[in-house]
């Protein structure tokens, strides 16, 4: 009977509001009813409306709901007093503001007929669904402010099973401006589970509409051998829409005179086209000798419309143990919109990249300046700086065929070391080089293929007395190459392939002596992109004719086995006596690919069917994992081209052996180099509700030592707190073991951790630290986005 009046009610509201062009529309069991001036606007339903025009009194009960201009109102009874130009409403009541995306709950209301305005008794006030107020009172005036008596404020979720928030504000008086978007609270009292733990007798705080405010950010406490015990109080002020800057204190709670008095401060901006960041921190230790200490970090990238993309990185540090000491960073890897922060606590690293790739064209400059921060007597493995620039562009000329390939490059390291270093060698180079190519159809199936370069290079080396200072060389080459390539498929899938060739190579040059620069010459490319070690058998270091002869051929069956063969001779003209003059290679290839398993096989034989180069290669993914090996040798030839023995072997394997648990393996091994081989192995388990774990360890086979160790284990608590163990190693940076606990949830954030750590560095000192920091509301220290 109820709905059913309900559903006639409706219609005859909604019937007479178009007809009537009003906004409020009253029903009885007469039938309809005049409607109120002051309702414009309004649309309000009910069960049961009864209207007095004598005394403007409209009365209304059972499921109410009013709309007004994105305003929602429902209760079980509603009186409308025309005199005073208000509503009563005896709840309970809720109010719906879609408008600032607000929830009103109270046991009674008095408001204006647009609902801007009002006064609630026992009210519940819940903001962006985050944070919520409760108070014996609430009024809104001027459609602006709202002010609470009696306030209990917090972020934590407050139900009738858990009464008691984990955290809140309780305050004498709060009012809240819609316009500045701010709360402020008088005579406020912070409470941790019901305790009270401090008193402030003016409170400000931004509402959960603003992103970006001036505050407090969350406080952390740290002890450490090193700095003593200090509390860390990070202030939070933002430069417009934009940009923000952050100021930690650092404040000594240890009453020592020899504790660290430390500034930290870290500035941010956005601008149309990128980002940058500058860390930093300024500390004076008492009467230590060394005074003054600082450092400051520096990153930014950005991406511009003309497609350039630009990046850099300093770092500069007032004494060599400062940061190891201090740990500033706490192993953050990216700044605030993902940069890489490159960090290492041996060795500042400041870089420049500028580079644009675009179809025909690539620029690029790349440059680092690295200071190591050992003693001065230890010799490092890295140059003090290092550059790379190269421009290179593809392009065609009108009435000439093919295509064109202009390049330069330009390389460098320096080795700014003490005089005792045996590092001192300084290298630069320069190349620039023009090539042409193209190839031409010319029926009957063959294609011609014809190309033409010639390039340069300028080596300068200094502060090596066994090198020679100067090398200009310059090189020519021509190519000229005929192909008949054709595929064939049967009808039962089985795929032919073959391609008989035959090349005519004519190069004349010589090649500079480069000398090693402890391993790293190999950045050096003196070819680079004419790459002629396509031509693995070209003699560069003198002139060379070569004309070489030979085909491939291939077999694809539809099982997924694969069969091939390559046969090629080379002859070489004007050879020195006694020199290599070129002969047959013989190449054997086996291949498999089916149901997640992919095999090859490769196995090369010189004139006398002598095998010179094996390689084979296996993957395998199933399900629950991945296996892969590969291996690969090669033996000194002629017909190679090969000086020296090489052999490399490898195998991964990742295999979840248990739901959760998944076992990690890798090993390399390189017989032709010193530092490559080495074994790593691990597993990594979550059971997906209380315990996580993981290891990963990695063995220097050359060394005949451990690299690498990380250790992690983790428990999810029964209160919803996460206790973790940690330890890390690294022999050429530091080691450190930790106790952690976390604890998330809706409205707090707990973070402890008790680290000792241990750096590398010499005259680092090893530091105990524990951390505490409690962050509240969902603010967000790391991105500055709301502060409390």
């Amino acid at each position: 009977m109820r709905d059913r009046r309900r559903r006639r009610a409706i219609g005859l509201a909604k019937s007479t509001v178009w007809a009537a062009a009003l906004g409020v529309c009253v029903a009885s069991s007469t039938g309809i009813a005049e409607t109120p001036t002051e309702f414009q606007g309004s649309f309000m339903v009910a069960d049961e409306m009864q209207y007095d025009p004598a005394t403007e009194t409209l009365e209304a009960r059972g499921n109410i709901e009013i709309y007004n201009e994105g305003r929602r109102l429902t209760a079980s009874s509603v009186v409308y007093q025309g005199a005073e130009g208000r509503v009563s409403v005896v709840g309970p009541l809720t109010i719906q503001d879609t408008t600032n995306g607000t929830r009103t709950f109270a046991d009674f209301a008095d408001l204006s007929t647009d609902m801007q305005d009002f006064v609630l008794i026992s009210a519940r006030h819940l903001m962006q669904d985050q944070l919520q107020l409760a108070s014996a009172e609430m009024e809104r005036t001027e459609g602006r402010f709202t002010e609470w008596r009696l306030v209990t404020a917090s972020y934590c979720q407050v139900c009738e099973n858990r009464p008691t928030p984990l955290w809140e504000i309780r305050a004498q008086r709060a009012t809240h401006d819609q316009q500045e978007r701010m709360i402020y609270l008088r005579n406020a009292q912070f409470r941790v589970a019901g305790v009270p733990v401090g008193y402030l007798p003016y409170l400000r705080m931004p509402d959960p509409t603003v992103e970006r405010a001036n505050g407090f950010l969350r406080a952390s406490i740290r002890s450490s051998s090193v700095s003593g015990t200090t509390l860390r109080l990070p202030y939070f002020i933002t430069l417009g829409d934009h940009a923000d800057v952050t100021l930690a204190p650092n404040i000594s709670l240890g009453g020592s005179t020899s504790t660290l008095n430390t500034l930290e401060a870290r500035y941010r901006q956005s601008f149309a086209y990128g980002d940058i960041e500058f860390n930093g921190a300024i500390s004076r230790q008492g009467l230590n000798s060394r005074g003054a200490q600082a450092y400051v970090f520096g990153n930014g990238a950005f991406s511009f419309p003309s497609g350039f993309d630009v990046s850099f990185q300093v770092q500069d540090s007032s004494h060599r143990t400062y940061l190891a000491d201090q740990n500033f960073l706490g192993g953050r890897t990216e700044t605030f919109t993902g940069i890489p922060l490159s960090f290492d606590v041996s060795t500042l690293i400041s870089s420049l990249s500028v580079n644009r790739s675009r179809p025909g064209e690539i620029v690029s400059f790349n440059g680092r300046i690295l200071e190591s921060l050992q003693p001065s007597d230890v010799t490092t493995d890295h140059p003090s700086s290092d550059l790379n620039a190269e421009y290179s562009r593809w392009f065609e000329i009108d009435g000439l065929p093919g295509e064109f390939l202009f390049s330069t490059v330009a390389q460098a390291e320096y080795n700014e070391f003490a005089p005792a270093s045996t590092r001192r060698r300084d290298i630069e180079r320069v190349f620039a080089g023009l090539r042409w190519r193209e190839s031409w159809d010319i029926g009957a199936g063959f294609v011609l293929d014809g190309e033409l370069a010639t390039f340069s290079d300028n080596y300068d080396i200094s502060d090596d007395p066994a090198a020679i200072a100067r090398q200009r060389t310059t090189q020519n080459l021509a190519v000229v190459a005929l192909r008949w390539p054709w595929e064939r498929t049967l009808a039962n899938g089985t795929r032919h392939s073959f391609e008989p060739f035959l090349r005519q190579i004519a190069f004349r040059g010589t090649a500079p002596v480069v000398p090693s620069i402890d391993g790293t010459i190999d950045d050096f490319d003196p070819y680079n992109r004419f790459a002629l070690d396509r031509f693995r058998r070209l003699d560069r270091p003198r002139d060379v004719d070569s004309t070489e002869i030979g085909f491939d051929y291939d077999v694809f069956l539809s099982s997924g086995w694969s069969f091939g063969t390559r046969i090629e001779r080379d002859f070489l003209w004007n050879i020195p006596a006694g020199g290599y003059d070129g002969g047959p290679l013989y190449t054997a290839r086996l291949g498999y690919s089916a149901a997640g398993l992919t095999v090859t096989g490769s196995q090369v034989h010189n004139g006398d069917f002598d095998p010179v180069r094996r390689t084979a290669a296996l993957s395998y993914a199933w399900d629950r994992g991945q296996l892969g090996a590969a291996y690969a040798r090669s033996e000194i030839d002629q017909n190679l081209g090969t000086s020296a023995i090489t052999e490399l072997v490898s195998a991964n394997l990742s295999w979840t052996v248990l739901d959760g648990l998944t076992l990690l393996s890798n090993l390399t091994r390189d017989r032709s180099s010193t530092d490559t081989s080495f074994a790593a192995g691990g597993f990594t388990f979550d059971d997906g509700e209380l315990w996580s774990s993981s290891l990963l360890t990695n063995y220097s086979i050359d060394d005949a030592e451990v690299d690498t160790h990380a250790f992690s284990l983790a428990r999810e608590l029964d209160w919803g707190g996460t206790a973790r163990v940690t330890y890390d190693f690294d022999r050429d940076t530091q080691r450190a073991i930790g106790l952690g606990l976390d604890y998330v949830n809706e409205c707090v954030s707990l973070q402890s951790e008790l680290l000792r750590r241990q750096s590398v560095i010499a005259d680092a000192q090893p530091a105990l630290e524990l951390t505490i920091s409690v962050e509240f509301g969902g603010f967000s220290p790391r991105q500055g986005r709301r502060c409390g």
